[in-house]
């Protein structure tokens, strides 16, 4: 039990550093180093490596060791794109079993409402703050009752969070998304799912544009 929650420490401990980019995209992970500044044996931390890899966060290069995975567009293409084809086909569901009502959704949108941004630089900090953005979308999900689909919506959330941080963190995009959060949740409680669709769909592509923009002007073009 205490080997579990050592590596349940690393795994949240390194996946918060790599979000934030305190480890870069390519960067080797040295196993030596990490378990010398953590105080643990290496066999917790080749767990939460392996966590890590089943999370497209970290990559194993047999006789090289264990990398940073890059970051690109073609990448946040997919995973956005993936998104995207989850929750459209939730709102369907929604009116397929005719749920209109959304409470946890409604929930997750009102503590989003109230959360301010962080003032440092701290990766715990930025996570919670980058995962209860993310809970409407989260909750959204989960309320068609669906375990495999919740299972492969949050698959993607650690990679998507590496791209949303990119602009999470910019003055006043966060209020225009919780406009849109609102204007999705007011459409399905009226019954209009197929608007409720065609908004979060739009919203959702907004930014993939926005990311390559910014990848773009980092000299990352693929």
């Amino acid at each position: 039990m205490e080997i579990v929650s050592v590596t349940e420490s690393l795994v949240q401990h390194l996946r918060e550093q790599i979000i934030a980019g305190v480890f870069e995209p390519g960067q080797r992970l040295s196993e030596v180093e990490l378990s010398s500044k953590f105080g643990t044996s290496r066999s917790p931390l080749r767990e939460a490596f392996r966590v890590l890899v089943s999370e497209h966060l970290v990559d194993f290069r047999p006789r090289k060791g264990t990398f940073v995975t890059d970051i690109s567009v073609q990448n946040c293409k997919e995973i956005y794109e993936a998104r995207e084809m989850l929750e459209c086909f939730s709102i369907s569901q929604l009116k397929l079993k005719k749920i209109r009502k959304l409470p946890k959704v409604a929930h997750a949108l009102e503590l989003a409402s109230k959360l301010k941004m962080p003032k440092t630089q701290d990766p715990t900090e930025k996570f919670v703050y980058l995962k209860k953005i993310a809970d409407f979308h989260i909750k959204l999900v989960e309320s068609i009752g669906n375990s495999r689909l919740n299972a492969f919506h949050m698959a993607i959330f650690p990679s998507l969070a590496r791209y949303q941080s990119f602009y999470v963190f910019i003055e006043g995009l966060m209020e225009e998304s919780q406009y849109a959060h609102q204007e999705i949740l007011d459409l399905i409680e009226d019954g209009n799912y197929s608007k409720a669709s065609e908004v979060i769909r739009q919203h959702i592509r907004f930014w993939p544009n926005l990311i390559t923009k910014i990848l773009n002007k980092k000299g990352i073009y693929q």
